[in-house]
């Protein structure tokens, strides 16, 4: 190699040295931007949900909600309540991560051959278990995932002392739930390693590991999966409001999931509906009108969040730029790996002919 090929080589090396710290850095602050995009959400899942169904009752089915007693709209109400408790705990970075990974593993995303697969437990994180009124209800799943096997994160934490977490069933769990998360982070910690450190809240603490990608391209892919896990629990969470909004009387008939999944894909005709309500006019015969059946229900949608909420239209102002900086990182760094491989695969070519000199005529 001539002695500029090998400052060519050296300077492309320090620019994917660069890049690479770049990469870092760009992780971490990835990590900051989906958790207070996630946190932010958690707040506003149930007031923007309450409001929907509040539009749904008044302005799509009003007879239906006036024909409801005190007790079936009290009932209903707590049960809205429980369901959105239950998606907060959810919508996490680390949760949605791991959806994510379950759906990019199912190839799910692109599988329209078996959509029966939809329906399954796992994938819906939605169980069917008995209310308190002896009535079937519906609860989201907070079983850990899978590929645990049968592994018990909480009885990696000791039990709760509080005498109120004794008393009260609902503070136990919540206690129970704050454990078992912190027992998969440990978990996840050892299984993943260190890839990168996400500095703790408090500074006496040592940094936390988290499993992100270090290259530009890997990041893209990440922050692509999370955002489509992130609308896939939307999705799930509102099927769940649509069954209760069924069992309650409010609507007669269930919005089918593979209708939830046109409807997010713009795959059919939606009538005017207020913000996160669905409306479909089925080209059937409603049997107990003879007039065409109308589909009504609950969709929570992210770009509709974001619409309501100049909060988290912020947080996704700040995720697109740092998408399209990641993009400028992945062409740069493949520029020079590029560069890299055609200056060693002429210092090769050089070597060989050096061991190899042609023959004297």
């Amino acid at each position: 190699m001539t002695r500029t090929d090998g400052g060519a080589a050296a300077s492309a090396r320090r620019e994917l040295q660069e890049l690479e710290l770049l990469s870092e850095k760009a992780a971490v602050k990835l990590y900051q931007l989906v958790a207070a995009y996630a946190a932010d959400l958690r707040l506003q899942l149930e007031p923007l949900l309450l409001q929907a169904v509040f539009q749904l009752c008044t302005r799509q089915l009003p007879e239906a909600f006036n024909a409801m007693g005190e007790a079936r709209r009290r009932d209903l109400r707590e049960r809205l309540h429980e369901l959105a408790q239950r998606c907060s705990c959810l919508l996490t970075v680390e949760q949605l991560a791991q959806l994510a990974l379950r759906l990019d593993a199912a190839g799910l995303e692109d599988d329209t051959d078996e959509p029966e697969a939809d329906d399954s437990e796992e994938e819906l994180d939605i169980a069917v278990l008995p209310a308190p009124a002896q009535s079937p209800s519906i609860e989201l799943s907070l079983e850990p995932p899978r590929f645990l096997g049968d592994f018990d994160p909480s009885s990696f934490c000791p039990s709760p002392s509080s005498p109120a977490a004794a008393e009260s069933g609902d503070d136990a769990e919540e206690v129970e739930l704050h454990d078992a998360a912190e027992a998969m982070d440990l978990l996840r910690q050892m299984v993943h390693g260190a890839v990168i450190t996400i500095p703790s809240r408090q500074s006496s603490e040592p940094p936390q590991a988290f499993p992100l990608p270090r290259d530009p391209a890997g990041l893209r892919r990440w922050f692509q999966s999370w955002d489509r896990a992130l609308q896939r629990r939307l999705r799930n969470f509102s099927h769940a409001v649509n069954l209760e909004l069924m069992r309650s009387g409010l609507c007669r008939s269930l919005v089918p999931l593979t209708l939830l999944d046109a409807a997010l894909e713009g795959q059919t005709d939606l009538q005017a509906a207020p913000p996160n309500v669905l409306s479909v006019q089925m080209p059937l015969l409603d049997p107990t009108t003879s007039q065409e059946l109308r589909l009504h229900g609950v969709l929570l949608r992210v770009a509709e969040y974001e619409h309501l909420r100049p909060e988290l239209r912020e947080h996704r102002r700040q995720l697109h730029q740092l998408e399209a900086t990641l993009l400028k990182m992945e062409r740069r760094t493949q520029h020079w790996q590029q560069r890299l491989a055609v200056l060693q695969a002429q210092t090769l070519w050089l070597e060989d002919s050096s061991d190899n000199p042609p023959p004297q005529l």
